[in-house]
This record gives C-alpha cells, structure tokens and sequence, in this order.
C-alpha cells in the first residue's frame, strides 16, 4: 500500500509540474526606459556679510517642487591647477595658518505637506570670513542633484562623484537656468 500511495503522488508531482498556462499580457513599458525622475540646477553667488555668508535657493520660487523624502545632493565647482572639479559638499579647506573654512549647505522641509521649501549653502569653519580672499567667497558656483531616495538606495551610484549620477542610466533628469544669486534682483531668489 504505501508503495502504491508512493507511486501515486510522484505521478501527481509529474501532472502538475507538466502544466503550463497560457504566457500572461506584457506590461506597459516604462516612460523612455527611465526608473527615476531627478532635478538639477546651478546657481552661483558672493558670500558677504549682507547676506550673513550664506546663499539661499527657494525650490517652489524657481518653479520646483520636490517631495521632503528626496534627497538633495551639492557640488562646488572647484579649480585646481586649471582644471574644474565638481565636489561634494561640504567641502573643507585647510589653510597654513591653521585656520579651517567650510562649504556646508542644508535644506528645509515642510512635512505638513509633504515638500522641501529651499536649501542654503553657507560657509562654516574657524577662519574670520571677512578676511577670505575673493576666490572663496565671490562667484561661487554651485550644481545641486534632487533625487528620489530610491534611486540613492538602488541605483549603483557614488554620491561622491556627480558623474556617477547625472550619468546613471536609471535616472532622467530635468534641469534648470543656471541662477547668478550675487546679482539677483528677482524677488523669488531669498539673500539672506
């Protein structure tokens, strides 16, 4: 009997493992092949003490209106022996006199509705600001990267290198005008 029950469900096995059904329908396609939809966007300004040595960049001003779950990524183009360098903030400079300068920024969201409402990049650190010379503080250009955190999360990209993400093929991009806010009159641009 139990040779027979033996036989009897390795035949059932057979049976059912031989089924097959009808292929399913095809999804729809993805929109051109992209997973994520990213935001970039440059703006390039002076720090002086008027503006308390920190530019302020209003997302819904400039006609954008990213989720506060996104993550908001900053380079300063930098040069070095001739050559442009896009780096990640914040970014630290060491000078001789032992004194340290920063490039920080930060941003701030409204979680009631679901939205980042600007970022700031501002300078940081232990040197006097006042007695920087130009070259860090007049003219300073800036590329910021909004992508959805998943994209962070799984697409195969080193934050630390703008490349990697602007040329990620998950990853579509809109961009904007570069903004100049060291001459900005435009009331949609904050100075602070």
């Amino acid at each position: 009997m139990r040779k027979l029950t033996n036989i009897l469900l390795i035949a059932i096995a057979l049976l059912i493992g031989a089924c097959e059904g009808p292929v399913g329908p095809i999804g729809p396609p993805g929109e051109d092949g992209y997973n994520f939809l990213g935001t970039t966007f440059e703006f390039t300004g002076n720090f002086t003490s008027l503006n308390d040595y920190q530019l302020v960049f209003n997302f819904l001003d400039n006609g954008f209106d990213p989720y506060y779950s996104d993550v908001v990524l900053a380079y300063v183009l930098w040069d070095y022996d001739g050559y442009d360098y896009w780096r990640p903030l914040p970014q630290t400079e060491y000078f001789d006199t032992g004194a340290i300068l920063k490039y920080d920024y930060d941003f701030k969201a409204d979680y009631d509705n679901d939205r980042l409402v600007d970022m700031s990049v501002f300078l940081g650190g232990d040197v006097v600001f006042s007695s920087l010379p130009s070259a860090y503080t007049q003219n300073q250009t800036f590329r910021i990267v909004v992508v959805p955190s998943d994209f962070m999360s799984m697409a195969n990209v080193d934050a630390s290198d703008l490349n990697s993400i602007l040329n990620s093929p998950n990853l579509q991009l809109n961009s904007f005008e570069a903004i100049d806010l060291g001459t900005a009159t435009d009331s949609s641009i904050e100075l602070k």
